[in-house]
């Protein structure tokens, strides 16, 4: 109760003691075809025509000013092949004035053609969200969102592809502000990087959105039109043949190539793109384990390849209509598909003693093909309708359809002398998703301020068929083996209603909002009839605060109450035969992760970027962890369990800038003392694990003369430690060199990946586990200096160069 008074008598000093002045707001627009005219300059002049204030029109033709004193002015209103347009103005003291339409006229004098090149800031900093322009990443060009994000000053990415933001697991993504129900990796592999202009990292999000994920959320926004007419843009790579297949039986793929449109005609918009990107990486794994069984310890260590093939296509379609000023639709749509092949081809020496006596009481050697195919195709509907009801109220509904048809198989196998199979099992795999999200929310604008309520269900439900099949000798049919089979239905629902008070004062935002969510699980087993139910209600309270401190400093603080749910794949207790030494499974009782964020930070802005500082503190209860035991003398038992809680308390430091007019700088750290602690199955101790970790993101970009351009990015991530152990450092550092062609319609880059000079560790990981009867230790090593080429076409500016006509006479006497 304490918090919470103090946190109310905050909010009514800051509301009393900043001065309240008057809004002024407005809406421009062609004056023939009544088409909103964006990036529009907007000039308050005085009595004497010095310039008060200015800003441009955002995507809608709109413009806002705030703490204007009272008084006569003049509105300036200037956009290229418009003519300018003064209007007259007198705003009353502290009051709100907005002008609604304002028509401006094309000019006679058109240009056919103009060329404006400026510089948008590549990072921008709210109280809830870090903006970052994903073209200053270059060495994501040709690849998929995946490959932007992890350049993130917060993100890292680990050798399976797996996000981290903060150091957390738990990410939610966005697309263009519309969440999926799919895992993080999966969804962004499906967005060509091309196609991305925006990554927000929402640290602190407000109550109206889903409170999962301990990380926060991202969003992804989309290359979208601001004026009429078409744009559009192709990419296409190919990849050099390997300099280190690490002798894998198959040489690998890599291709792909994108292509993206933007039209734009008054209130119709259309946007989309499509993908195809074939990316195999050749590998290699290296493994010790051994397990403790009464008086016998068995020692299995192992070497092999472990590579991947793996390609996945997609679409996505976007389309808005105004039909008029008070209603509006956006209609989208993604479809695409995945596919991933993992080669594992291990050869193990196994070797048996007494503990006792230390005396050998077997040995043998075996060699385990493993062939685990994983597949999907992914389709996403997304509608929303918005009724603007009058200046100060609007209604918004919205509703997402998603289905996914996820399947795969795994064939796993033992042979000894190099020909006696025996044993062969062959797991299968069906497990299609449904998911429904439907919203109402309501607007009310204020004279400085906006409450925003709703209420939002999200519905899920997989029905998983999972087959296990295996013949011992290798001779005999497959037969069906009940104890790793069956059939799982599992249904998710979450009904919430919230509401978010935003206020604006002179120089401060604040935001307050609570969220209530009435959640419920059912996990079904249909092979035994066992039913595990789990329901809670719970309240997440928001708070979010941004003052400008002036001379360019910003300072602000934020606090949250978020979850980490367990997903489906954590929930399934079928077992699965991953390869020979794992046996994976899940737990139907898992409890949901309830995490306690609060974090304060600076942003100073410079004359040419930007730099900031936060501090931040995590506390989590039920922590999620994959942990293993000993299920027989050369099988782990990996399974998910909740530890009893973890902590973090770190500090992230980042920037972007341009030393020089031709170089450009951007990185980030992150650094954090992370503390798990709890038991762990049915051992009896209890666990306790902290450590520092910290995570390094640093690029350099310099434009050269004769368009020529060159980079170099470093991704570096420390040793973190688990319930159960540690996961080792992993480094990636890129170079990339450009060449612009024909005014830039056409840019060609060469990608080296994965720079490997030496002997660095370049895209190693090694994870290492053990409890009293067990010891695990494996280092996958995955392909290094991979060569990509790329090719971009700017097909509209292409086009217009092609059209200009030209005096060859008139040019050589000149």
């Amino acid at each position: 109760m304490k918090k919470y008074y103090l946190l109310l008598c905050l909010f009514l000093t800051i509301q009393s003691v900043i001065a309240q002045k008057a809004n002024l707001t407005g809406t421009v627009k062609d004056s023939l075809t009544n088409s909103v005219i964006s990036y529009a300059s907007i000039g308050i002049l005085d009595n004497s025509n010095n310039v008060v204030d200015g800003m441009i029109t955002n995507e809608s033709g709109k413009f806002s000013f705030h703490n204007l004193g009272s008084g006569k002015y003049f509105l300036s209103i200037k956009f290229i092949g418009y003519n300018q347009k003064l209007v007259p103005i007198e705003i009353p003291n502290q009051k709100s004035l907005d002008l609604g339409t304002i028509l401006i006229s094309p000019s006679k004098n058109v240009l056919e053609q103009v060329t404006v090149t400026g510089n948008i800031a590549s990072q921008q900093h709210s109280s809830d969200r870090q903006t970052y322009q994903a073209s200053q990443y270059k060495n994501a060009v040709g690849g998929t969102a995946l490959d932007v994000v992890k350049n993130l000053p917060s993100a890292s990415v680990d050798a399976n592809g797996n996000i981290s933001m903060r150091g957390n697991s738990g990410i939610i993504v966005l697309i263009n502000g519309k969440p999926s129900f799919l895992d993080p990796a999966t969804i962004l592999s499906q967005i060509a990087a091309n196609d991305v202009t925006e990554v927000e990292y929402i640290t602190s999000p407000t109550a109206q959105f889903d409170p999962d994920g301990k990380g926060g959320i991202i969003n992804l926004k989309t290359r979208k039109s601001s004026t009429n007419g078409f744009a559009w843009t192709l990419n296409l790579q190919g990849g050099l043949p390997s300099i280190d297949d690490y002798d894998n039986l198959e040489s690998q793929k890599r291709f792909g190539g994108d292509i993206a449109f933007q039209f734009k005609k008054d209130k119709l918009e259309l946007n989309g793109s499509a993908n195809y990107l074939r990316n195999d990486n050749a590998g290699f794994r290296d493994g010790d384990v051994n397990t403790i069984i009464g008086d016998r310890q068995t020692f299995f260590p192992s070497q092999g390849e472990r590579s991947f093939d793996k390609y996945n296509f997609g679409v996505r379609l976007n389309a808005g209509y105004e039909f008029t000023d008070k209603h509006s639709v956006n209609l989208g749509l993604l479809a695409s598909r995945k596919f991933q092949d993992r080669i594992a081809d291990i050869y193990y020496n196994n070797r048996t003693i007494q503990r006792s006596t230390g005396e050998e009481i077997s040995r043998t050697n075996y060699f385990n093909p493993n062939l685990q195919n994983k597949q999907g195709e992914f389709y996403l509907l997304d509608f929303s309708y918005l009724y603007k009801i009058n200046k100060s109220h609007s209604l918004q509904l919205g509703a997402i359809y998603e289905f996914a048809n996820i399947y795969g198989s795994t064939r796993n196998a033992n042979i000894e002398n190099q020909n006696d199979t025996i044993q062969f099992t062959h797991n299968t795999y069906t497990n299609p998703l449904h998911g429904l999200r439907l919203s109402i929310q309501h607007q009310w604008k204020l004279a400085n301020a906006d409450i925003l309520t709703g209420y939002q269900l999200r519905n899920d439900r997989q029905k998983g068929n999972f087959e296990y099949y295996a013949t011992e000798n290798g001779n005999g049919k497959l037969e069906l083996v009940p104890e790793f089979t069956g059939k799982l239905n599992a249904t998710n629902r979450v009904h919430s209603l919230f509401t978010q008070y935003d206020r604006k004062f002179e120089r401060t935002q604040l935001s307050l909002g609570l969220r209530y969510e009435y959640y419920e699980r059912d996990v079904l087993l249909l092979n035994t009839n066992q039913e595990f139910p789990y329901s809670i209600h719970q309240l997440y309270p928001t708070f979010n605060l941004m003052h400008d401190l002036g001379s360019g400093y910003s300072w602000k603080v934020a606090a949250s109450r978020r979850v980490q749910r367990n997903n489906n794949f954590e929930l399934n207790p079928i077992p699965e035969r991953e390869h020979s030494e794992t046996l994976e499974q899940g737990d139907p009782e898992l409890l949901p992760e309830f995490i306690t964020n609060v974090e304060t930070g600076f942003v100073k802005k410079l004359k040419a970027g930007s730099l900031f500082m936060n501090a931040y503190y995590q506390h989590s209860k039920n922590p999620i962890q994959r942990v293993n035991s000993v299920y027989a003398d050369t099988i782990l038992h990996r399974v998910f369990t909740n530890a009893d809680y973890s902590s973090r308390i770190g500090v992230e430091l980042g920037g972007e800038g341009k030393p020089l007019s031709w170089l450009k700088v951007n990185g980030g750290v992150n650094l954090y003392n992370f503390k798990i602690s709890g038991k762990v199955l049915d051992y009896l101790e209890t666990r306790n694990n902290q450590d520092l970790v910290y995570s390094l993101n640093a690029g350099i970009q310099a434009d050269l003369s004769k368009n020529w351009s060159t980079g170099l990015q470093v991704n570096y991530l420390s040793e973190r430690p688990t319930v159960q152990g540690y996961d080792s450092r992993f480094l990636t550092p890129h170079f990339n060199l450009s060449k612009g062609f024909m005014n830039g319609a056409i840019t060609a880059q060469l990608q080296w990946q994965f720079i490997e000079l030496g002997n660095w560790g370049v895209n190693e990981q090694r994870i290492t586990t053990s409890a009293e009867d067990f010891y695990t230790t494996t280092n996958y090593i995955y392909e290094k200096n991979v060569f990509l080429i790329n090719l971009n076409f700017n097909l509209h500016k292409l086009n217009q160069i092609l059209k200009l006509p030209k005096s060859e006479f008139g040019e050589k006497e000149f």
